[in-house]
């Protein structure tokens, strides 16, 4: 609870306050509506009473009442204050801490749960600031009054009353203690129906070419299934409450005027008015206190619901980031140069090292090359640059500086990376070529042209109406994998970057484009150092230097010519390309 509370503005806290203050005062003129019905029952039963004392106190009732409803509408306003105000900050504040993950942090969380806690989680915090501030303020205040008005009148009406309120409690407390763990469990399920969702709405044209949808479908009802039924079984046991509550209202209402009767009947004549009319009190206070264990159990699973939700933000709120900025700021010695010094380095959680011994220095200005089969370790080197991870042993430096003393903005604005996955964003094709800050400039109109039309994107954009403010739709799916990897490309161009990381980005690109665009690169980028992860010889046979990676070692280096005659691993590649 600490971590969301820090999240309360000053104004809030006063916003808090004056809940307090409005429910003290709502409390007071429900309390004061008995009081005024006690003298109107007095006034009724007694002789010589006129009908301007009768109304005068119905009027004072109705006052009351409007009093009430006024203080129980700004309660509940400015808790609606605090609870979108502190959802909004909390929300931002998931927000940034998840950008700040490195893929070592977010391997604890599955997008579809930080996406559940981003939404469904912080919807609940909100609603117990705004809905349930009224209610704790109020619930737990009436009672107390209330019951402080009860105790000390006839006692028999006190010990049924009693006894009532300790059954009530008890059972409170016994549906508390079964809803409870069920809710954590309906929270996880929560997760993976929202993951199955996101799995069929990603991979939709894999299920419809596979005609799936049999298959798709009772993945989505299994889960769909076992939320129904942990969210039925919550809903009965806290269901079983009201007609409960009922009942024992009921019961303690039939108690209480069976014990006036009695009182009453054996009570002097002048003492019977005054009995009947605290009896009547007696029985509108004992509503009260019925109706705020009724808040009060609403209080209690919306508390449940939201301390399990606060626990579910707290945890991504607490992650230790672990890729942080470096604290030396020594300038660099060598601009546009990587060099990596016996790197060892091993995913989290996994038995083995994915890469062993890596060493290699690369010039400014060189195009270097990293091949080798699927899962060598080429993009595991690539990855190691940009500090995406950090080297479990060894050294890892950019312009003669170990990368983890660089601030993390200053090493990123000096790459150029192009994913293996080609990400667009909503929006337009200009925004997505100029995206990011490189802490240099923002990219004009003039520039990203210019980079499209190096990273061959030119031709498509322009035939699309709108040309470069064409709509990108979310994940750039009205645009082929050819485009996407191209635009991509024009975006690390436009960024004009002392180091291009190019991983496994020329796949979707056919052999004329791919030779033009790096053709294009070459002009453009002649002092920039290029380092390419590819799978195919064609595309690096070009390069200054290229680097054989197997089974996380580097086992050959060379020019092409050179790793053809030395390098079997290099050989077995090239002729099983050629055949």
């Amino acid at each position: 609870m600490k971590t969301i509370i820090r999240y309360l503005t000053k104004q809030e806290w006063m916003f808090l306050g004056l809940c307090g203050v409005f429910a003290l005062c709502s409390i007071w003129t429900d309390m004061s509506i008995p009081d005024q019905m006690s003298k109107v029952t007095t006034l009724l039963q007694t002789e010589g009473s006129t009908v301007s004392d009768v109304t005068g106190n119905g009027v004072r009732m109705l006052l009351f009442a409007l009093l009430g409803l006024l203080c129980t509408v700004a309660t509940t306003y400015f808790s609606a204050r605090v609870g979108a105000g502190l959802a909004m900050r909390v929300r931002g504040a998931v927000f940034d801490k998840i950008l700040d993950f490195s893929p070592e942090d977010s391997v604890h969380f599955s997008t579809s749960s930080l996406i559940t806690r981003c939404t469904n989680d912080i919807v609940r915090i909100q609603t117990l600031f705004a809905a349930g501030a009224v209610l704790i303020f109020k619930a737990p205040l009436t009672a107390v009054w209330a019951f402080g008005r009860i105790v000390g009148q006839n006692p028999l009406w006190t010990a049924a009353v009693g006894v009532v309120f300790a059954i009530v409690l008890v059972f409170i407390v016994g549906i508390a203690w079964l809803v409870r763990p069920q809710i954590r469990k309906a929270q996880a399920l929560m997760d993976d129906t929202n993951r199955v969702s996101r799995e069929h709405l990603s991979g939709i044209r894999v299920i419809h070419a596979f005609h799936a949808f049999d298959y798709q479908k009772n993945r989505f009802e299994t889960v769909n299934e076992k939320l129904k039924e942990i969210s039925s079984r919550i809903d009965r046991r806290i269901a079983m409450f009201n007609p409960f509550l009922d009942t024992m209202t009921n019961v303690l209402n039939v108690a209480i005027y069976c014990i006036g009767a009695i009182v009453i009947g054996t009570a002097a004549a002048s003492d019977r008015i005054g009995l009947f009319s605290e009896m009547v009190t007696f029985s509108s206070y004992t509503l009260l206190v019925m109706t705020a264990f009724v808040q009060l159990l609403v209080i209690y699973m919306g508390l449940v619901k939201a301390l399990a939700s606060i626990d579910r933000i707290s945890e991504v709120l607490n992650t230790e980031i672990r890729i942080r900025d470096g604290a030396n700021e020594e300038a660099e010695t060598a601009k546009g140069t990587v060099e990596f010094k016996h790197v060892t380095f091993r995913y989290p959680n996994a038995g083995d090292d994915a890469l062993t011994d890596i060493s290699f220095s690369i010039k400014a200005g060189q195009t270097v090359a990293f091949i080798g089969a699927t899962g060598s370790g080429k993009t595991s080197i690539l990855n190691l640059i940009p500090r995406f991870y950090d080297v479990t042993g060894g050294q890892v430096l950019v312009g003669g500086k170990d990368v983890r003393d660089y601030k993390l903005k200053d090493l990123r604005n000096k790459l150029g990376y192009i994913p293996q996955r080609s990400i667009l964003f909503s929006g337009t094709i200009a925004d997505n070529i100029a995206y990011g800050d490189n802490g240099r400039f923002r990219a004009t109109l003039t520039e990203i042209k210019h980079a499209a039309e190096v990273g061959q994107a030119k031709e498509f954009i322009e035939k699309k109406e709108g040309g470069y403010e064409a709509k990108v739709s979310e994940g750039g799916k009205n645009f082929s994998g050819g485009q996407r990897q191209r635009l991509t490309i024009s975006r690390a161009i436009a960024r004009d970057p002392e180091i291009y990381l190019f991983d496994d980005s020329f796949s979707a690109l056919d052999f004329k484009t791919d030779r033009m665009l790096r053709d294009r690169l070459k002009e453009v980028a002649a002092g920039a150092t290029v380092i390419i992860v590819a799978q195919r010889i064609g595309t690096i046979r070009g390069a200054d230097q290229i680097f054989v990676v197997d089974q996380g070692r580097i086992v050959g280096s060379g020019t092409h010519d050179t790793l053809m005659e030395t390098c079997p691993v290099y050989q077995e590649i090239a002729l099983s390309q050629d055949s």
